[in-house]
């Protein structure tokens, strides 16, 4: 299922046509991977209390930090294998594949060890309410279990992208995102283990779906196949990876650093309040991770181009990308304000919390078609080898502009509206940033081969 024909060259040829095989399966697998989430929540919602329902939202903030740093070095080794394809140079993707995978494994393990020990202290620093802490500290330690098996997976489906092959990765999330749904029920309808039985279900599909990708990964057939004897750590491949992977791993922690604030002052809010904002972001996925397929598809297409030295091809794609993500998360957007007290019962049963969710989306929803831009020339500009100023663009707008405006509009407004419309000013600023380096970085190529790519 998973040989070379899969694979897409996007360095040749139409660019929509190839664009759109490649990112129609990532979008359906954003779907699925939104299932791992949000069946659980749609179970803790409509069977436990509001309680266990903050338990488990009140656990994402943590768990987003945990895998947030081998997250992005899995996007250094979607750069720096897809240059090597575009490059011809195979034996140079598979050894970032290798060394990722080894490098992720022992990481995975360490940060496993280390969530168990420190998870109650961590949770408790979020201001975490007391009446939520003692849930969320079980479904934390559960889920940490799976923290290698979802490391490992990430890696190996960055080298699938770095292929161009989305597709495997999509049937792998299909048959897991059932799987979850069935380990769900019978964890808390069949076996009612409340927040354990959400927590064990997760961990036991994530292990499920790390075991199928390995399996698709080393069939033959693959440039990028993924064998036992080369699984070893090669400390120059490993430093290209860290080069591109780290600064992004690091910004992905600093936007959650920037979400923890807000969680703070979102627990001062109580109980209603974590529980309204935890379903919000549940729906908000609908939109998120199909933006995020956008983005992964940006780096492994503008990763194949530079390889090639395509770069009037990176120009028409990346425009191509971000036009069509915006038109999309339009659609995506005005149904679910369209249809917003269906979309979001099947979260909430709790009136009063999926009343204030609405509420926070009704803020956010009609400007969220600017984040493709975010995703979409931020992953071009870190396959472009600019990771560092991806960084610091993500720190100076989702972090400190985002901060500052957080306590000037907390200060002056006081309302959980207005704690939710510091997202869309700082995306705007956040995408103007990338929309200005994308095309600063790429104009050099550009005047130095006019005629390469098109």
């Amino acid at each position: 299922m998973a040989g070379q024909s899969k694979a897409i060259d996007m360095t040749k040829g139409p660019v929509f046509g190839p664009l759109i095989r490649f990112i129609l399966p990532m979008i359906g697998g954003s779907v699925f991977q939104q299932l791992y989430n949000t069946v659980d929540f749609i179970f803790v919602g409509n069977v436990m209390d509001k309680t266990a329902a903050a338990a488990v939202g009140a656990s994402s903030t943590l768990i987003n930090i945990t895998i947030g740093l081998f997250t992005g070095i899995s996007v250094g080794t979607t750069v720096v294998a897809s240059r090597a394809i575009g490059s011809g140079r195979v034996d140079l993707g598979r050894k970032a594949l290798h060394t990722s995978v080894a490098f992720g494994l022992i990481g995975g393990l360490l940060l496993l060890v280390l969530g168990e020990l420190f998870a109650p202290n961590i949770l408790s620093i979020l201001n975490t309410p007391a009446t939520v802490l003692p849930q969320a500290v079980v479904y934390i330690r559960l889920y940490l279990i799976s923290l290698p098996m979802l490391v490992f997976y990430n890696m190996v489906t960055g080298s699938f992208r770095a292929e161009g092959d989305s597709s495997t990765p999509f049937v792998v999330l299909v048959i897991c995102g059932i799987l979850n749904v069935a380990f769900d029920a019978l964890f808390i309808l069949v076996i009612p283990l409340g927040v354990a039985g959400v927590a064990i279900a997760t961990m036991a599909t994530q292990t499920f779906s790390a075991v199928l990708i390995g399996l698709f990964a080393r069939r033959p057939g693959r440039r990028l196949r993924l064998s036992a004897k080369e699984l070893h750590i090669d400390g120059k491949t490993l430093r290209q990876v860290l080069r591109i992977g780290l600064p992004t791993g690091i910004q992905t922690i600093i936007i959650t650093f920037s979400n923890i604030i807000v969680q703070v002052y979102i627990n001062g809010f109580g109980d209603t309040a974590v529980a309204a904002f935890s379903t919000y972001y549940k729906v908000e996925n609908l939109n998120f991770l199909a933006i995020l397929a956008f983005g992964q598809a940006s780096t492994a297409f503008t990763g194949q181009n530079i390889g090639a030295a395509q770069y009037k091809r990176i120009r028409k794609g990346s425009l191509t990308l971000v036009f069509t993500g915006a038109v999309i998360v339009l659609c995506i957007s005005g149904a679910i304000l369209g249809f917003s007290e269906t979309v979001f019962r099947w979260f909430m049963k709790d009136a009063e919390v999926m009343n204030l969710a609405i509420s926070l989306a009704r803020v956010t929803f009609p400007l969220y078609w600017i984040y493709p831009f975010i995703e979409v020339f931020g992953g071009a500009v870190r396959a472009m080898g600019y990771s560092l100023t991806s960084m610091c663009i993500i720190i100076a707008n989702l972090c400190a502009v985002r901060i500052s405006l957080l306590a000037v509009f907390s200060k002056h407004f006081g309302t959980l509206q207005s704690l939710a419309a510091v997202y869309p000013v700082t995306w705007a600023t956040a995408a103007a940033c990338f929309a200005v380096a994308f095309f600063l970085f790429l104009r050099p190529h550009l005047q130095k081969n006019p005629e390469t790519g098109g």
